[in-house]
């Protein structure tokens, strides 16, 4: 790490670290806060700060924990250098230490302002790299440094009676297999459904799914389906186009006020959500059947007054048993009396046919006659 030019540089820089802009909202609005407080006591020449970390709880409103391991974070990753460690009279030692600026025998702690020339995420890349050969993923999002007091668990041996061990599996806990097309109605549809749409957004895959059916549950209340909402983000509901400002989901802090400012344009003022493009598609089918249907029924009706035979419809009960449908039996029309002009044709018809026929079997009686002679 290198010594910071200034207090803008010194922020502009922390600012611009991917693994910075990687936090959570709260966690960089945090962060963010404590480095300013710092830098302000930052001394011009020889680029150090001595705040004291009660000062610093003071200022941020920030619990002391908080405060004290978003320092250690900054001091782990090389944007503070460590001048001097805080100490008391106490625990110093001789009587005659010297006192402070403030008379008291407390020192506070001094910290020199830097900017490291290779982040810690950085540098995992690279040894990421070099052992597997592959590129790094994604740093976990988190919103707060873990604690020292609490260490991760490693373990994965049962700890409780009758508990069976964890099997680690590659594929997800929830099956990412819901339609697009479909609507979900129970809690465990919801939650496939909210799989399927973090498999389909990059955006919706920086949260669970269960915070996504809760962020959700008004959209699917009205019969939203997975299409619907992919198509919400992108698409007003005066069918203009969202416009995007950001070349990566990480330069998103704030995922789910993302998605549900997107979203605040498919809600009319009353909080009620307006018709999805799934209704619109399905009332705009319903309105085509019908005008068929008005249509068929007023061809029958000419075709039945002049006095046309009307085919049978081919039957559908193999189609709609396929799809579970309830058939209706339709109305039996009134038979229909032909006129005189078609009886009369008909008749004409059959008696050219038998005229036809006596002819054919006089022909061959007069042969057969002729081959016995």
């Amino acid at each position: 790490m290198r010594r910071a030019d200034s207090q803008k540089a010194f922020l502009r820089a922390l600012k611009e670290d991917a693994e910075v802009l990687g936090l959570r909202s709260d966690g960089y609005a945090n962060l963010v806060l404590i480095c300013t407080l710092i830098a302000r006591r930052m001394n011009w020449e020889t680029k150090c700060s001595r705040p004291t970390i009660a000062w610093l709880v003071e200022q941020s409103g920030l619990s002391k924990p908080t405060v004290k391991r978003w320092v250690r974070w900054l001091r782990e990753r090389g944007w503070l250098g460590v001048v001097e460690q805080g100490s008391t009279v106490r625990y110093r030692k001789g009587t005659n230490a010297g006192l402070d600026d403030d008379g008291f025998g407390n020192r506070a702690a001094v910290w020199v302002l830097c900017v490291p020339r290779r982040t810690r995420r950085d540098r995992l890349r690279d040894n990421r790299d070099q052992d597997q050969g592959c590129a790094a993923d994604q740093q976990e999002q988190i919103s707060e440094p873990p604690s020292v007091s609490l260490p991760e668990r490693h373990r994965v041996d049962p700890t409780r009676t009758r508990e069976t061990r964890r099997r680690s599996h590659d594929h997800p806990r929830i099956s990412p297999t819901w339609g697009l097309h479909a609507t979900p109605r129970t809690k465990r549809d919801r939650l496939a459904a909210c799989e399927r749409l973090r498999l389909e957004s990059p955006v919706l895959r920086r949260m669970s799914a269960w915070y996504l059916r809760w962020l959700l549950k008004i959209l699917f209340d009205a019969g939203a389906t997975v299409a619907d909402v992919l198509h919400g983000l992108d698409v007003r509901e005066d069918d203009s186009h969202w416009t995007y400002t950001w070349s990566s989901t990480s330069e998103i802090r704030h995922p789910a006020g993302w998605v549900r400012h997107r979203l605040s344009a498919w809600i009319g003022p009353d909080g009620q959500v307006l018709p999805l493009p799934s209704q619109r598609r399905a009332a705009a089918d319903a309105a085509r059947r019908a005008a068929q249907e008005a249509r068929r029924q007023e061809w029958e009706t000419m075709a039945r007054a002049a006095g046309h035979v009307l085919t049978p419809r081919p039957a559908v009960e193999h189609i709609t048993a396929a799809a579970r449908l309830e058939t209706v039996a339709p109305l039996a029309a009134p038979a229909a009396e032909p006129p005189a002009e078609y009886r009369a044709v008909r008749a004409a018809l059959e008696r050219r046919r038998r005229e036809q026929e006596a002819a054919e079997l006089a022909m061959l009686a007069a042969w057969r006659a002729r081959r016995s002679s």
